[in-house]
């Protein structure tokens, strides 16, 4: 019988470096457009107490992997023990032997961040320096990691619907970056200027106008994963060429786009394509200095399918996790 590797969630984090993971969702959003994956749209399931339970299932032809990730997002009262809670069970493609449990938490975090850094990679002007971060969490933490290996960034200003927040990320981007690190008391103030956006909210109503987006922004819309919720109003989209982390999915639960084109605000000749297109040459990236660019990112099951796997491939490699038979 085979032996099936386990990997905590201290493991994971250990091992999934921003770096790698960006270099891996470089490669996954690739493999997206060339229709080497394959994957069921996110299925979400109310729970009690407002938690809600998610599975995002997916197929890596290059990996020969397959695997789901099932996890449940919490709530109020859920959150008072802890951020969500999940795992990646990963399966050969070939034998459907169980070859790993991941740990998930740390993966919905990472990748969210790494594959805004890799979109940032090949959308933002070069000489991007200033950054604004709309949302102090975690992930929003995350973003300024990741921009910042993309991107040489000098500056964030930062928004959070706390004060306290958005003090405290300051004080850690200074500490654990050396950044000028700036918090603002509104999101119009960290904005304005900025030459990337990125807003990781759970806003459900527009948290930033496109009236304050210099020319030659780039913007990466994180927070807003379903189709009545949105973070950027209709002029931020209508204002900017648009690209997507996967068509079908971000046209379904990028509420930031399914609004406005509901209501015949945007013109769906905005939208110009995936942002893995881009990297294969296959459609053009920005044009000019001066337009606006944006990455409508809902967060898809292969990538975490893919860093499950960089995980899975690290610890095997320096022999962590523990190897169990089920």
């Amino acid at each position: 019988m085979s032996k099936t590797r386990i990997i905590s969630r201290k493991e994971a984090e250990q091992l999934l470096t921003m770096e790698a993971c960006i270099a891996a969702m470089e490669q996954t959003l690739q493999e997206v457009s060339a229709g080497a994956t394959s994957m069921l749209q996110r299925s979400m399931m109310p729970q009690q107490k407002g938690n809600k339970f998610a599975l995002m299932a997916a197929d890596n032809q290059q990996q020969g992997l397959c695997g789901v990730k099932a996890i449940v997002f919490a709530g109020p009262e859920a959150k008072k023990a802890g951020t969500s809670q999940g795992i990646v069970p990963l399966f050969d493609s070939r034998t459907g032997a169980l070859v790993a449990i991941v740990e998930a938490e740390c993966i919905t975090a990472v990748r969210t961040a790494a594959t805004s850094g890799a979109a940032t990679k090949v959308l933002a002007d070069p000489e991007s320096r200033t950054l604004a971060i709309l949302g102090a969490g975690r992930i929003g933490r995350l973003h300024i990691d990741a921009v910042r290996q993309v991107r040489p960034i000098q500056r964030v200003q930062i928004w959070n619907r706390t004060p306290a927040g958005a003090e405290s990320a300051c004080q850690w981007a200074r500490q654990t970056f050396g950044l000028e690190a700036v918090p603002c008391a509104t999101a119009q103030q960290a904005v304005e200027g900025a030459d990337i956006v990125c807003t990781v909210t759970q806003a459900k109503e527009p948290i930033l106008q496109g009236a304050w987006l210099k020319p030659g922004a780039h913007i990466n819309a994180v927070g807003a994963c379903a189709g009545n919720a949105r973070e950027l109003d209709s002029a931020a989209v209508c204002r900017s060429r648009i690209y997507l982390d996967q068509r079908e999915a971000a046209l379904r639960d990028g509420g930031d786009l399914a609004i406005p084109l509901a209501s015949g605000e945007l013109d769906q000749d905005r939208i110009i394509g995936e942002v893995g297109q881009v990297m294969l040459g296959q459609i053009p990236g920005r044009q000019s200095e001066e337009e606006i660019t944006l990455f409508e990112s809902v967060g898809i099951a292969v990538e975490d399918l893919s860093a499950a796997a960089l995980i899975y491939q690290l610890a095997c490699q320096q022999g962590l996790g523990v190897e169990v038979e089920i």
